[in-house]
Protein backbone atom coordinates (compact mmCIF):
# COMPACT_ATOMS: atom_id res chain seq x y z
CA UNK A 1 0.00 0.00 0.00
CA UNK A 2 2.93 2.18 0.84
CA UNK A 3 4.61 1.49 -2.56
CA UNK A 4 1.16 2.26 -4.20
CA UNK A 5 0.52 5.85 -2.59
CA UNK A 6 4.93 6.25 -3.59
CA UNK A 7 4.18 5.68 -6.58
CA UNK A 8 0.95 7.89 -7.14
CA UNK A 9 2.79 11.08 -5.10
CA UNK A 10 5.81 10.89 -8.31
CA UNK A 11 6.26 12.09 -11.54
CA UNK A 12 5.58 9.29 -13.22
CA UNK A 13 1.74 8.93 -11.41
CA UNK A 14 1.13 12.27 -12.90
CA UNK A 15 -1.90 12.36 -15.53
CA UNK A 16 0.07 11.75 -19.21
CA UNK A 17 -1.04 15.20 -20.26
CA UNK A 18 0.25 16.71 -17.54
CA UNK A 19 3.94 14.84 -17.81
CA UNK A 20 4.01 15.65 -21.69
CA UNK A 21 3.68 19.25 -20.89
CA UNK A 22 6.55 19.24 -17.84
CA UNK A 23 8.70 17.13 -20.59
CA UNK A 24 7.76 19.61 -23.10
CA UNK A 25 10.09 21.73 -21.61
CA UNK A 26 13.24 20.04 -21.42
CA UNK A 27 16.32 20.25 -24.06
CA UNK A 28 16.68 17.27 -25.79
CA UNK A 29 19.49 16.13 -23.72
CA UNK A 30 18.01 16.38 -21.01
CA UNK A 31 15.09 14.15 -22.44
CA UNK A 32 17.77 11.60 -23.57
CA UNK A 33 18.63 11.41 -19.99
CA UNK A 34 15.24 11.12 -18.91
CA UNK A 35 14.25 8.26 -20.82
CA UNK A 36 16.95 6.34 -19.30
CA UNK A 37 15.38 6.28 -16.06
CA UNK A 38 12.52 3.58 -16.10
CA UNK A 39 10.29 2.81 -18.65
CA UNK A 40 7.28 5.02 -18.47
CA UNK A 41 9.28 8.07 -18.91
CA UNK A 42 11.41 6.36 -21.80
CA UNK A 43 7.94 5.97 -22.96
CA UNK A 44 6.67 9.49 -22.95
CA UNK A 45 10.12 11.38 -23.77
CA UNK A 46 9.69 9.47 -27.15
CA UNK A 47 6.64 11.10 -27.81
CA UNK A 48 6.16 13.09 -31.00
CA UNK A 49 4.24 15.83 -29.50
CA UNK A 50 7.48 16.54 -27.42
CA UNK A 51 9.63 16.18 -30.83
CA UNK A 52 7.47 18.06 -33.40
CA UNK A 53 8.28 21.59 -32.03
CA UNK A 54 12.09 20.99 -31.49
CA UNK A 55 12.17 20.52 -34.63
CA UNK A 56 10.50 23.01 -35.92
CA UNK A 57 11.55 25.68 -34.13
CA UNK A 58 14.99 25.78 -36.35
CA UNK A 59 12.34 26.37 -39.02
CA UNK A 60 10.54 29.47 -40.64
CA UNK A 61 7.30 27.45 -40.64
CA UNK A 62 6.42 23.93 -38.52
CA UNK A 63 6.66 21.11 -40.60
CA UNK A 64 3.23 18.12 -40.00
CA UNK A 65 5.20 14.87 -41.01
CA UNK A 66 9.04 13.29 -40.20
CA UNK A 67 9.35 12.31 -43.76
CA UNK A 68 10.94 10.32 -44.60
CA UNK A 69 11.59 8.79 -41.21
CA UNK A 70 8.76 7.40 -39.36
CA UNK A 71 9.01 10.16 -36.26
CA UNK A 72 10.46 13.40 -35.20
CA UNK A 73 12.61 12.28 -32.63
CA UNK A 74 14.44 10.13 -35.21
CA UNK A 75 14.71 13.23 -37.61
CA UNK A 76 15.74 15.03 -34.85
CA UNK A 77 18.57 12.74 -33.81
CA UNK A 78 19.56 12.39 -37.67
CA UNK A 79 20.47 15.81 -38.49
CA UNK A 80 21.90 16.33 -34.68
CA UNK A 81 23.81 18.98 -34.44
CA UNK A 82 23.41 20.07 -37.91
CA UNK A 83 19.73 22.31 -37.39
CA UNK A 84 21.61 25.28 -36.97
CA UNK A 85 22.15 25.52 -40.86
CA UNK A 86 18.58 26.40 -41.71
CA UNK A 87 18.06 27.94 -38.35
CA UNK A 88 20.39 30.66 -39.19
CA UNK A 89 19.82 30.64 -43.19
CA UNK A 90 22.16 33.08 -44.36
CA UNK A 91 25.88 32.04 -44.65
CA UNK A 92 28.69 33.68 -46.40
CA UNK A 93 31.73 32.06 -46.91
CA UNK A 94 35.83 33.58 -46.91
CA UNK A 95 36.67 31.76 -50.92
CA UNK A 96 38.61 34.69 -52.34
CA UNK A 97 37.89 37.06 -53.69
CA UNK A 98 34.40 36.38 -54.90
CA UNK A 99 32.87 35.01 -51.31
CA UNK A 100 29.85 33.32 -51.69
CA UNK A 101 26.52 33.89 -50.15
CA UNK A 102 24.41 30.68 -49.05
CA UNK A 103 20.17 30.18 -47.67
CA UNK A 104 20.42 27.03 -46.29
CA UNK A 105 16.93 25.48 -45.20
CA UNK A 106 15.03 21.95 -44.90
CA UNK A 107 13.10 20.31 -47.63
CA UNK A 108 10.44 18.69 -45.65
CA UNK A 109 9.78 16.76 -49.34
CA UNK A 110 13.07 14.88 -49.02
CA UNK A 111 14.18 15.05 -44.97
CA UNK A 112 17.23 16.95 -46.14
CA UNK A 113 19.24 19.79 -45.05
CA UNK A 114 20.64 21.98 -47.99
CA UNK A 115 21.93 25.57 -49.27
CA UNK A 116 21.78 26.89 -52.28
CA UNK A 117 24.41 29.92 -53.42
CA UNK A 118 22.24 33.40 -53.68
CA UNK A 119 22.40 34.74 -57.62
CA UNK A 120 21.38 37.91 -59.06
CA UNK A 121 21.18 38.85 -62.42
CA UNK A 122 20.97 43.06 -63.47
CA UNK A 123 18.77 42.16 -67.11
CA UNK A 124 19.93 44.04 -69.75
CA UNK A 125 20.95 47.80 -68.04
CA UNK A 126 19.65 51.00 -69.87
CA UNK A 127 21.62 54.18 -69.32
CA UNK A 128 20.47 57.81 -68.71
CA UNK A 129 22.28 60.77 -68.12
CA UNK A 130 21.72 63.22 -64.45
CA UNK A 131 20.15 66.39 -65.12
CA UNK A 132 22.49 67.63 -62.40
CA UNK A 133 25.11 66.88 -64.82
CA UNK A 134 24.88 66.01 -68.41
CA UNK A 135 28.15 64.15 -68.33
CA UNK A 136 27.39 61.36 -65.39
CA UNK A 137 25.81 58.45 -66.32
CA UNK A 138 23.14 56.65 -64.45
CA UNK A 139 23.06 53.26 -64.59
CA UNK A 140 19.31 51.36 -64.25
CA UNK A 141 19.24 48.65 -62.04
CA UNK A 142 16.27 45.67 -61.34
CA UNK A 143 18.31 42.69 -60.48
CA UNK A 144 16.78 39.07 -60.86
CA UNK A 145 17.51 37.92 -57.27
CA UNK A 146 17.26 34.26 -56.83
CA UNK A 147 18.83 30.46 -55.76
CA UNK A 148 20.89 28.59 -58.04
CA UNK A 149 18.67 25.44 -57.58
CA UNK A 150 20.24 23.33 -60.08
CA UNK A 151 23.39 22.49 -57.73
CA UNK A 152 22.58 22.52 -53.86
CA UNK A 153 26.25 23.64 -52.11
CA UNK A 154 25.38 21.50 -48.74
CA UNK A 155 23.63 18.58 -48.82
CA UNK A 156 22.53 16.50 -45.56
CA UNK A 157 20.23 13.50 -45.96
CA UNK A 158 18.89 11.43 -43.28
CA UNK A 159 21.91 8.81 -43.80
CA UNK A 160 24.83 11.06 -45.48
CA UNK A 161 27.77 8.82 -44.87
CA UNK A 162 30.64 9.91 -42.55
CA UNK A 163 34.23 9.41 -42.34
CA UNK A 164 36.30 6.54 -40.92
CA UNK A 165 38.29 6.94 -37.52
CA UNK A 166 41.75 6.55 -39.31
CA UNK A 167 44.43 8.12 -37.38
CA UNK A 168 46.27 10.77 -39.33
CA UNK A 169 49.87 10.08 -40.41
CA UNK A 170 51.25 13.19 -39.05
CA UNK A 171 54.30 13.32 -36.49
CA UNK A 172 52.58 14.91 -34.24
CA UNK A 173 48.94 13.30 -33.90
CA UNK A 174 48.35 14.14 -30.40
CA UNK A 175 47.85 17.65 -31.42
CA UNK A 176 45.12 16.29 -34.05
CA UNK A 177 41.34 15.92 -33.00
CA UNK A 178 40.65 12.34 -32.03
CA UNK A 179 38.11 11.20 -33.97
CA UNK A 180 34.80 11.39 -32.52
CA UNK A 181 31.26 11.73 -33.99
CA UNK A 182 31.94 15.35 -34.02
CA UNK A 183 35.17 15.48 -35.87
CA UNK A 184 33.90 13.02 -38.69
CA UNK A 185 33.17 14.47 -42.44
CA UNK A 186 30.21 13.89 -43.91
CA UNK A 187 30.09 13.05 -47.31
CA UNK A 188 28.03 14.89 -49.86
CA UNK A 189 26.23 14.25 -52.87
CA UNK A 190 26.31 17.75 -54.20
CA UNK A 191 27.91 17.21 -58.10
CA UNK A 192 26.84 14.75 -60.82
CA UNK A 193 30.20 14.98 -62.41
CA UNK A 194 32.07 12.28 -62.71
CA UNK A 195 35.40 12.35 -60.13
CA UNK A 196 34.02 15.49 -58.21
CA UNK A 197 32.92 15.40 -54.33
CA UNK A 198 32.42 17.15 -51.33
CA UNK A 199 32.13 16.82 -47.63
CA UNK A 200 31.13 19.28 -44.60
CA UNK A 201 32.69 19.36 -41.24
CA UNK A 202 31.47 21.44 -38.24
CA UNK A 203 33.68 24.22 -36.30
CA UNK A 204 35.28 25.06 -32.80
CA UNK A 205 35.20 28.59 -32.30
CA UNK A 206 38.11 30.43 -31.47
CA UNK A 207 38.14 31.57 -28.02
CA UNK A 208 37.48 35.94 -27.74
CA UNK A 209 40.89 36.00 -25.75
CA UNK A 210 42.44 34.43 -28.78
CA UNK A 211 41.32 36.71 -31.35
CA UNK A 212 43.77 39.44 -32.48
CA UNK A 213 43.48 42.08 -35.53
CA UNK A 214 46.85 40.03 -36.58
CA UNK A 215 44.71 36.49 -36.77
CA UNK A 216 43.18 35.10 -39.53
CA UNK A 217 39.56 35.11 -38.67
CA UNK A 218 36.23 34.14 -40.39
CA UNK A 219 34.19 36.30 -40.55
CA UNK A 220 36.67 40.22 -40.04
CA UNK A 221 36.06 42.22 -36.84
CA UNK A 222 33.93 44.57 -39.70
CA UNK A 223 31.74 42.09 -39.84
CA UNK A 224 29.36 41.52 -36.41
CA UNK A 225 29.49 37.95 -35.59
CA UNK A 226 28.95 36.02 -32.40
CA UNK A 227 31.67 33.50 -32.63
CA UNK A 228 34.77 33.26 -35.16
CA UNK A 229 36.72 30.83 -36.13
CA UNK A 230 39.91 30.37 -38.05
CA UNK A 231 40.25 30.49 -41.58
CA UNK A 232 43.68 30.14 -42.03
CA UNK A 233 45.94 26.05 -41.10
CA UNK A 234 48.56 23.97 -42.46
CA UNK A 235 47.17 20.93 -41.50
CA UNK A 236 43.51 21.05 -43.79
CA UNK A 237 41.95 21.99 -40.21
CA UNK A 238 42.52 18.23 -38.77
CA UNK A 239 43.83 20.19 -35.43
CA UNK A 240 41.94 19.87 -31.94
CA UNK A 241 41.91 23.52 -32.37
CA UNK A 242 39.50 23.46 -35.64
CA UNK A 243 37.68 20.52 -34.95
CA UNK A 244 35.05 19.70 -31.87
CA UNK A 245 35.15 16.30 -29.95
CA UNK A 246 32.01 16.84 -28.09
CA UNK A 247 28.79 18.56 -28.58
CA UNK A 248 29.26 21.66 -26.36
CA UNK A 249 32.65 22.56 -29.00
CA UNK A 250 30.39 23.05 -32.00
CA UNK A 251 30.17 26.02 -33.47
CA UNK A 252 26.44 26.90 -34.11
CA UNK A 253 27.63 30.04 -36.36
CA UNK A 254 30.63 28.85 -38.38
CA UNK A 255 31.15 24.92 -40.45
CA UNK A 256 33.24 24.31 -43.64
CA UNK A 257 33.37 23.01 -46.68
CA UNK A 258 36.13 20.75 -48.90
CA UNK A 259 36.01 19.93 -52.64
CA UNK A 260 38.00 17.84 -54.19
CA UNK A 261 38.62 15.61 -57.85
CA UNK A 262 39.81 12.46 -57.89
CA UNK A 263 39.80 10.40 -61.24
CA UNK A 264 39.92 6.57 -60.51
CA UNK A 265 39.15 4.13 -63.94
CA UNK A 266 38.80 1.28 -61.62
CA UNK A 267 35.58 2.29 -59.49
CA UNK A 268 32.94 4.45 -58.77
CA UNK A 269 32.81 5.36 -55.46
CA UNK A 270 34.73 8.02 -53.75
CA UNK A 271 37.83 6.49 -50.97
CA UNK A 272 36.16 8.53 -48.31
CA UNK A 273 35.19 5.62 -47.02
CA UNK A 274 37.72 3.58 -46.63
CA UNK A 275 41.36 5.24 -46.74
CA UNK A 276 44.14 2.68 -46.87
CA UNK A 277 47.87 3.05 -47.19
CA UNK A 278 49.55 -0.80 -47.42
CA UNK A 279 53.61 -0.66 -47.80
CA UNK A 280 54.14 2.92 -46.54
CA UNK A 281 52.96 4.16 -50.05
CA UNK A 282 50.79 7.43 -48.71
CA UNK A 283 53.96 8.41 -46.08
CA UNK A 284 56.37 8.66 -48.57
CA UNK A 285 54.00 10.46 -50.98
CA UNK A 286 53.59 13.22 -48.06
CA UNK A 287 49.87 12.11 -47.73
CA UNK A 288 49.86 13.27 -44.02
CA UNK A 289 46.23 14.05 -43.54
CA UNK A 290 43.29 12.13 -41.92
CA UNK A 291 41.16 12.93 -43.98
CA UNK A 292 41.47 12.98 -48.00
CA UNK A 293 44.49 14.18 -48.35
CA UNK A 294 46.03 15.46 -51.69
CA UNK A 295 48.47 12.94 -53.41
CA UNK A 296 48.09 9.32 -55.16
CA UNK A 297 46.69 6.41 -52.89
CA UNK A 298 45.64 2.54 -53.93
CA UNK A 299 42.35 2.56 -54.30
CA UNK A 300 39.95 0.02 -52.55
CA UNK A 301 39.49 -2.35 -55.76
CA UNK A 302 43.51 -2.29 -56.56
CA UNK A 303 45.18 0.61 -58.93
CA UNK A 304 45.67 4.06 -58.50
CA UNK A 305 43.70 7.11 -57.83
CA UNK A 306 44.42 10.67 -58.60
CA UNK A 307 43.74 13.21 -56.33
CA UNK A 308 43.48 16.82 -57.45
CA UNK A 309 44.94 19.82 -54.28
CA UNK A 310 41.78 20.66 -52.18
CA UNK A 311 39.74 23.47 -51.35
CA UNK A 312 38.52 24.32 -47.76
CA UNK A 313 36.38 26.98 -47.47
CA UNK A 314 35.01 28.35 -44.35
CA UNK A 315 31.36 29.84 -43.70
CA UNK A 316 30.11 32.44 -41.09
CA UNK A 317 26.36 33.75 -40.25
CA UNK A 318 25.31 36.91 -39.25
CA UNK A 319 23.79 37.72 -36.16
CA UNK A 320 19.52 37.90 -36.75
CA UNK A 321 19.78 42.06 -35.40
CA UNK A 322 21.67 42.56 -38.27
CA UNK A 323 19.43 40.88 -40.75
CA UNK A 324 16.71 42.88 -39.42
CA UNK A 325 15.75 46.83 -39.92
CA UNK A 326 14.40 48.73 -37.11
CA UNK A 327 12.66 52.22 -36.99
CA UNK A 328 15.78 53.21 -35.57
CA UNK A 329 17.75 51.17 -38.20
CA UNK A 330 15.43 51.11 -41.62
CA UNK A 331 18.32 50.32 -43.78
CA UNK A 332 19.79 47.26 -41.84
CA UNK A 333 19.82 43.45 -43.78
CA UNK A 334 21.61 42.40 -47.11
CA UNK A 335 21.38 44.37 -50.58
CA UNK A 336 22.28 43.52 -53.86
CA UNK A 337 24.98 46.29 -55.89
CA UNK A 338 25.47 47.14 -58.93
CA UNK A 339 28.91 46.82 -59.55
CA UNK A 340 29.55 47.02 -63.61
CA UNK A 341 31.51 44.80 -65.50
CA UNK A 342 31.64 42.99 -62.05
CA UNK A 343 27.90 42.45 -62.06
CA UNK A 344 26.41 42.18 -59.15
CA UNK A 345 27.40 41.79 -55.27
CA UNK A 346 25.40 41.20 -52.22
CA UNK A 347 26.54 43.32 -49.05
CA UNK A 348 25.38 43.74 -45.33
CA UNK A 349 24.61 47.20 -44.31
CA UNK A 350 24.98 47.73 -40.69
CA UNK A 351 23.81 51.10 -38.58
CA UNK A 352 26.11 50.62 -35.83
CA UNK A 353 25.87 51.77 -32.24
CA UNK A 354 27.75 54.52 -31.46
CA UNK A 355 29.96 52.47 -29.05
CA UNK A 356 30.34 50.23 -31.76
CA UNK A 357 31.89 51.57 -34.45
CA UNK A 358 35.34 50.62 -35.96
CA UNK A 359 37.82 53.40 -36.05
CA UNK A 360 38.18 54.74 -39.80
CA UNK A 361 40.31 52.69 -42.32
CA UNK A 362 43.52 54.53 -43.30
CA UNK A 363 42.17 55.02 -46.89
CA UNK A 364 40.10 57.68 -45.56
CA UNK A 365 42.33 59.69 -43.78
CA UNK A 366 42.73 62.05 -46.13
CA UNK A 367 38.85 62.34 -46.63
CA UNK A 368 38.47 63.64 -42.49
CA UNK A 369 38.87 67.31 -43.32
CA UNK A 370 36.45 67.58 -45.59
CA UNK A 371 33.90 65.44 -43.53
CA UNK A 372 34.73 67.65 -40.76
CA UNK A 373 33.89 70.53 -43.35
CA UNK A 374 30.64 72.73 -43.26
CA UNK A 375 28.11 72.73 -45.78
CA UNK A 376 26.22 75.23 -47.88
CA UNK A 377 22.63 75.07 -46.09
CA UNK A 378 20.26 77.70 -45.47
CA UNK A 379 20.54 80.11 -42.07
CA UNK A 380 17.45 78.53 -40.59
CA UNK A 381 19.80 75.06 -40.43
CA UNK A 382 22.79 76.53 -39.79
CA UNK A 383 22.36 76.09 -35.81
CA UNK A 384 21.53 71.97 -36.04
CA UNK A 385 23.86 71.67 -38.03
CA UNK A 386 26.88 72.96 -35.86
CA UNK A 387 25.68 70.93 -33.05
CA UNK A 388 25.53 67.79 -34.93
CA UNK A 389 29.00 68.63 -35.66
CA UNK A 390 30.34 68.50 -32.37
CA UNK A 391 28.37 65.23 -32.05
CA UNK A 392 29.72 63.31 -35.19
CA UNK A 393 32.68 61.10 -33.59
CA UNK A 394 35.43 61.73 -36.42
CA UNK A 395 38.35 59.82 -35.10
CA UNK A 396 41.69 61.58 -34.95
CA UNK A 397 45.43 60.58 -36.27
CA UNK A 398 45.60 58.94 -33.18
CA UNK A 399 43.38 56.81 -33.36
CA UNK A 400 44.57 55.55 -36.46
CA UNK A 401 48.02 55.61 -35.87
CA UNK A 402 48.41 51.79 -36.81
CA UNK A 403 46.57 52.14 -40.09
CA UNK A 404 47.95 52.58 -43.43
CA UNK A 405 48.78 56.42 -43.96
CA UNK A 406 47.59 58.48 -46.07
CA UNK A 407 47.41 57.87 -49.53
CA UNK A 408 49.43 58.27 -52.49
CA UNK A 409 46.45 59.28 -54.17
CA UNK A 410 45.12 57.40 -57.21
CA UNK A 411 47.12 55.33 -59.75
CA UNK A 412 46.59 57.07 -63.13
CA UNK A 413 44.98 53.79 -64.69
CA UNK A 414 42.31 54.11 -62.25
CA UNK A 415 40.76 57.25 -62.03
CA UNK A 416 42.83 59.60 -64.27
CA UNK A 417 42.51 63.12 -63.36
CA UNK A 418 40.55 62.75 -60.20
CA UNK A 419 42.21 64.67 -57.88
CA UNK A 420 41.48 67.68 -59.19
CA UNK A 421 37.77 67.26 -59.50
CA UNK A 422 35.93 66.03 -56.19
CA UNK A 423 35.80 68.66 -54.00
CA UNK A 424 34.71 71.69 -56.57
CA UNK A 425 31.95 68.95 -57.27
CA UNK A 426 31.00 68.59 -54.53
CA UNK A 427 30.38 71.86 -53.17
CA UNK A 428 28.80 72.26 -56.24
CA UNK A 429 26.07 69.54 -55.35
CA UNK A 430 25.66 70.71 -51.65
CA UNK A 431 23.51 73.47 -52.88
CA UNK A 432 21.31 75.67 -50.72
CA UNK A 433 18.96 73.24 -49.22
CA UNK A 434 16.81 72.57 -45.84
CA UNK A 435 17.31 69.16 -44.15
CA UNK A 436 14.40 67.28 -43.40
CA UNK A 437 13.46 68.08 -39.13
CA UNK A 438 13.10 64.26 -38.27
CA UNK A 439 16.06 62.60 -39.92
CA UNK A 440 18.29 59.47 -38.81
CA UNK A 441 21.62 59.75 -37.63
CA UNK A 442 24.84 57.61 -36.82
CA UNK A 443 26.99 55.98 -39.39
CA UNK A 444 25.99 53.53 -42.33
CA UNK A 445 28.11 51.19 -43.57
CA UNK A 446 28.27 48.96 -46.35
CA UNK A 447 30.49 45.25 -46.34
CA UNK A 448 30.35 42.69 -49.47
CA UNK A 449 29.60 39.64 -48.56
CA UNK A 450 31.04 38.69 -51.65
CA UNK A 451 33.32 40.46 -53.88
CA UNK A 452 35.58 41.27 -57.02
CA UNK A 453 39.24 41.25 -57.77
CA UNK A 454 39.51 44.42 -57.02
CA UNK A 455 37.42 44.89 -53.87
CA UNK A 456 37.15 41.21 -52.03
CA UNK A 457 34.60 39.90 -49.65
CA UNK A 458 34.64 41.07 -46.15
CA UNK A 459 35.60 44.53 -47.01
CA UNK A 460 33.87 47.68 -47.17
CA UNK A 461 32.41 49.07 -50.19
CA UNK A 462 31.48 51.99 -48.67
CA UNK A 463 30.97 54.32 -45.91
CA UNK A 464 28.73 57.25 -44.78
CA UNK A 465 30.48 58.94 -41.07
CA UNK A 466 26.97 60.17 -40.49
CA UNK A 467 23.51 60.15 -42.38
CA UNK A 468 22.34 62.86 -40.10
CA UNK A 469 22.43 66.47 -40.24
CA UNK A 470 25.89 66.47 -39.66
CA UNK A 471 26.26 64.34 -43.15
CA UNK A 472 23.76 66.23 -45.39
CA UNK A 473 24.49 67.67 -48.25
CA UNK A 474 21.26 67.98 -49.97
CA UNK A 475 17.52 67.23 -50.59
CA UNK A 476 17.58 66.20 -54.45
CA UNK A 477 15.34 68.19 -56.64
CA UNK A 478 15.82 66.29 -59.97
CA UNK A 479 12.89 64.10 -61.36
CA UNK A 480 14.87 60.93 -61.01
CA UNK A 481 15.37 61.41 -57.45
CA UNK A 482 13.40 63.97 -56.30
CA UNK A 483 12.89 64.25 -52.19
CA UNK A 484 15.63 62.06 -51.48
CA UNK A 485 18.13 62.99 -48.93
CA UNK A 486 22.15 63.17 -50.32
CA UNK A 487 24.78 62.50 -47.34
CA UNK A 488 28.66 62.91 -47.81
CA UNK A 489 29.83 58.82 -48.39
CA UNK A 490 33.74 57.45 -48.88
CA UNK A 491 33.48 54.97 -51.60
CA UNK A 492 36.07 52.33 -51.52
CA UNK A 493 37.91 51.57 -54.67
CA UNK A 494 41.14 49.59 -55.73
CA UNK A 495 43.11 48.09 -58.50
CA UNK A 496 43.20 44.43 -59.02
CA UNK A 497 44.00 42.16 -56.25
CA UNK A 498 43.26 44.50 -53.93
CA UNK A 499 46.04 46.54 -54.08
CA UNK A 500 46.35 50.59 -53.63
CA UNK A 501 42.88 50.71 -52.21
CA UNK A 502 41.61 53.94 -51.47
CA UNK A 503 38.28 55.57 -50.96
CA UNK A 504 36.87 58.55 -52.96
CA UNK A 505 34.48 61.28 -52.04
CA UNK A 506 30.71 59.86 -52.78
CA UNK A 507 27.34 61.04 -52.32
CA UNK A 508 24.64 59.00 -50.99
CA UNK A 509 21.53 59.34 -52.35
CA UNK A 510 18.80 57.80 -49.69
CA UNK A 511 15.94 57.11 -51.74
CA UNK A 512 13.81 54.71 -49.59
CA UNK A 513 14.54 52.31 -46.97
CA UNK A 514 14.56 49.24 -49.69
CA UNK A 515 16.66 51.10 -52.30
CA UNK A 516 20.20 53.61 -52.42
CA UNK A 517 22.41 55.04 -55.11
CA UNK A 518 25.76 56.12 -55.26
CA UNK A 519 26.89 58.65 -56.99
CA UNK A 520 31.13 57.64 -57.53
CA UNK A 521 32.28 61.52 -58.55
CA UNK A 522 35.34 60.57 -59.78
CA UNK A 523 34.19 57.55 -61.96
CA UNK A 524 31.03 59.85 -63.13
CA UNK A 525 28.65 57.56 -62.92
CA UNK A 526 25.56 56.41 -60.18
CA UNK A 527 24.83 53.00 -59.68
CA UNK A 528 22.43 51.71 -57.14
CA UNK A 529 21.30 49.17 -54.58
CA UNK A 530 18.42 47.19 -53.57
CA UNK A 531 17.49 45.13 -50.34
CA UNK A 532 17.20 41.95 -50.73
CA UNK A 533 13.52 39.93 -50.00
CA UNK A 534 15.12 37.13 -47.66
CA UNK A 535 11.66 35.80 -47.07
CA UNK A 536 11.06 35.24 -51.14
CA UNK A 537 14.71 33.31 -51.30
CA UNK A 538 13.89 31.04 -48.63
CA UNK A 539 10.82 29.92 -50.12
CA UNK A 540 12.34 29.75 -54.21
CA UNK A 541 11.67 26.78 -55.48
CA UNK A 542 9.68 25.36 -53.10
CA UNK A 543 5.87 23.88 -53.59
CA UNK A 544 2.92 26.54 -52.71
CA UNK A 545 1.34 25.54 -49.41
Amino acid sequence: MAETDATEHSLIGLPAELLLHILAGLEPLDLANTAQTCRTLHAHSYDDQIWQPLVSRNLPEPITEPTPLKSFRDLYVAHQPHWFLPRHRIWFSDSEPSGKLLVARYDPRRGCIEAYAVVAQRGLPTLQFWEKDREVIIHSFNPRISLALDQPVLKLDVDSPRTNDARNNHPSDRGYAPPSHYSKEILMETFAEAGLYSSFMLCRSLPAAAQTEQTSLWPPFRVPAVSRVRNESGDGFSSSGHRPTRLEEVSQHNFRLRKWVEYSGRRSSPRIMSFTSPNGIAAALGMNGPYFAAGLASSERGGMSIRMPEDITTYATLPQSALTPTAEKPWQGIWCGDYSGHGCEFLIMLQPDRQDERPWPGGMDWLRQWFRGGRRGSSSSADSYASAQEDINFPDAAETAGEATAPQLFPSDVLNGFIEAPFGQMETAAHESTDYKDVPSGRLEAIKLTGDPNVPRGEYTFIAPDIGHAGFMRVADEEIFKGARVVKSAGHIAGRGFQENQYTPSQLIMISHDRLAQFWEGFGHISYYQRVDLDALMKSGLPLR
